[in-house]
């Protein structure tokens, strides 16, 4: 992301939080940025993507702050609490856009951003699986989507109030207190044996009109490259340095496009950006969404 698509974001951020959604125009945004009108168009097509935006804005550096949390010294169960740990501490500090956004209860919900959510519902899900798989076995398969809402439910009413300041919890106590819940939920599934009420098919079934994660992934991908060809004739290069990284753009969206773009050709089409310091973050995130190793 550049200087200035982050500027506004950032800008917005605070005038949605001071102000409201619906009652801030793109001109004051461009305004409070110091960029024209015509400069936010350049990055955002309107108010709706620069929402979106601002809620990927939001999960990038929660996730990142959730990946510095985890350590290979550490039990999967410790790395669980400091990870959670951390999340209610990053819903905290953003808490004021937040209220905004429950208090207006009427921002649109447009595909994009649905299907934002339902990616990142499905991250989610994903990662509680594995990691609570770890924590209590195997025979917890059966009831992990159970545990999943019932653990996402409790903690987001404790956030909810937290953030209406009904009520004032350390985050370290709530997340050991939520654990301590989860560990008394899985005693008891597995002790009465009853059938689960949520199945992984259910789930599946229930989000078969939205797009799928790998193709928001895709989406999400080539958006970034096409960033990424745009900085190429920013930047101080040669003409020659300039038409080579060009066509290394080109064909990596044209490899985007396929119905499942090869992995290893990616990571060697990376590599050509290697040694460009303003590329590097492009990189490092295209890696860590396809999942492949940067060379």
């Amino acid at each position: 992301m550049n200087e200035k698509k982050e500027k506004l974001i950032k800008t917005a951020i605070k005038l949605f939080a001071e102000k409201g959604f619906h009652t801030t125009s793109i001109q004051e945004i461009a305004e409070k940025s110091e960029v024209s009108k015509g400069a936010f168009y350049l990055h955002f097509h309107s108010k709706d993507e620069l929402l979106l935006e601002i809620f990927k804005y939001y999960y990038e550096i929660m996730n990142e702050k959730i990946y510095n949390a985890f350590s290979p010294e550490r039990s999967t169960k410790e790395n669980f609490f400091r990870q959670i740990e951390v999340q209610l501490s990053e819903i905290l500090e953003h808490s004021s856009f937040i209220i905004t956004q429950l208090r207006e209860q009427a921002i649109t919900l447009n595909k994009d951003l649905i299907d934002f959510m339902h990616y990142k519902e499905v991250k989610l899900q994903k990662w509680y699986e594995g990691v609570l798989i770890d924590i209590y076995g195997e025979e917890i398969k059966p009831y992990v989507m159970d545990l999943i809402f019932m653990f996402e439910g409790i903690k987001n009413n404790f956030l909810q109030m937290l953030i209406k300041d009904i009520i004032e919890v350390d985050t370290r106590r709530l997340a050991t207190y939520l654990i301590e819940r989860l560990d008394d939920l899985v005693k008891q599934l597995l002790s009465r044996q009853e059938s689960p009420l949520i199945t992984k098919e259910q789930i599946k079934s229930s989000y078969a009109d939205l797009a799928s994660p790998q193709e928001y992934i895709k989406k999400e991908v080539t958006k970034e490259l096409i960033e990424m060809q745009n900085l190429i004739h920013d930047l101080n290069l040669s003409e020659d340095r300039v038409c080579e990284l060009q066509g290394v753009a080109d064909f990596l969206l044209s490899e985007m496009q396929k119905a499942e773009p090869k992995k290893i050709v990616i990571q060697g089409m990376l590599a050509n950006f290697k040694g460009i310091s303003e590329f590097d973050k492009y990189r490092k995130w295209i890696s860590q969404k396809l999942n492949v190793r940067l060379l």
